[in-house]
């Protein structure tokens, strides 16, 4: 692996040196991640291996691996990871990038910029055909209808675009149908002024009965664990394994953590009360400075 004394900015001579001689651009692909595995998963900054326009052709027989890298150097607003401020690099594997190099023979290659890929763009053939920016262990999802980054922008699979030209207030949907479907007559004139009572959910009440199976609520637990207490609740008589399944129901519903289920278990197979699984499942809030 390459570390900052095997890079040009430290081997320094009158040609490489910055200003002496002029600066010159270039076009490039970045080749897949799979080449340049050791850096992309562990390496030194911010590189990736290009196979430079002009430097290489479409038909040569120079490997990936065999690609010098090209720095990455980034804009004031992404942080060098100073005071911990940064923002990761948000090049694939495929992309056309941009650049300079420096000084002449032996400078760095930096990339200052990636071209957005389009919706239009082929695939192509040869040493600078397209890759999909997914590949290795970066599979590829339906979030997005495309990869590409244009004006019109990619679409969000199985929903439908507002489209401002042909809809307007004046030939939108008729929305009397959600009326209805929240109990109000889209017939009847009067003042609704009682919406969010109406769309309030009611909420279960903690002193509910549960039973094993039974979807349950956080007050329900509180209440439960609450009659395992001393002296314990005459309406609330749950037997320890009732407990854990009450508990268990709660970790499946998302309502408490894993690592916090298992402590209250283990907590009720030692012995402890009722006081002491609250203590654990319930613990109190931090206190907020007001300042």
């Amino acid at each position: 692996m390459s570390s900052p004394k095997d890079t040009p900015f430290t081997k320094t001579n009158s040609k490489s040196i910055y200003g002496k001689t002029p600066l010159e651009s270039w076009v490039g692909t970045v080749v897949s991640f799979g080449s340049q595995k050791d850096q992309v998963e562990g390496g030194w900054g911010w590189r990736y291996k290009v196979r430079i326009m002009g430097d290489n052709t479409n038909t040569d027989q120079i490997s990936d691996e065999q690609l010098d890298y090209a720095y990455v150097l980034l804009p004031t607003t992404a942080g060098s990871g100073g005071a911990f401020k940064m923002r990761s690099v948000r090049i694939s594997q495929g992309d056309f990038v941009y650049g300079v190099r420096g000084g002449g023979a032996g400078a760095p290659t930096m990339i200052l910029g990636v071209f957005p890929r389009t919706a239009s763009q082929g695939s192509g053939d040869g040493n600078f055909k397209n890759l999909s920016g997914f590949g290795n262990t970066l599979n590829k999802t339906k979030t997005l209808s495309g990869e590409f980054n244009e004006q019109k922008g990619p679409n969000t699979p199985g929903v439908t675009a507002l489209d401002p030209k042909t809809q307007n207030l004046s030939n939108r949907p008729d929305p009397s149908s959600n009326l209805e479907s929240v109990g109000y007559d889209p017939k009847d004139d009067k003042v609704i002024d009682n919406m969010e009572t109406t769309l309030t959910p009611p909420v279960t009440s903690p002193s509910k009965e549960w039973k094993e199976g039974d979807p349950i609520t956080k007050g329900q637990v509180k209440t439960i664990l609450n009659g395992k207490t001393n002296p314990p609740s005459p309406d609330y008589n749950y037997t320890d394994t009732l407990i854990v399944a009450a508990i268990g129901q709660a970790r499946t519903q998302n309502l408490f953590s894993a690592s916090l289920t298992d402590t209250a278990t283990q907590k009720i197979a030692a012995g402890g009360d009722g006081a002491a699984i609250i203590a654990i499942l319930f613990p109190p809030e931090l206190p907020v400075n007001p300042s």
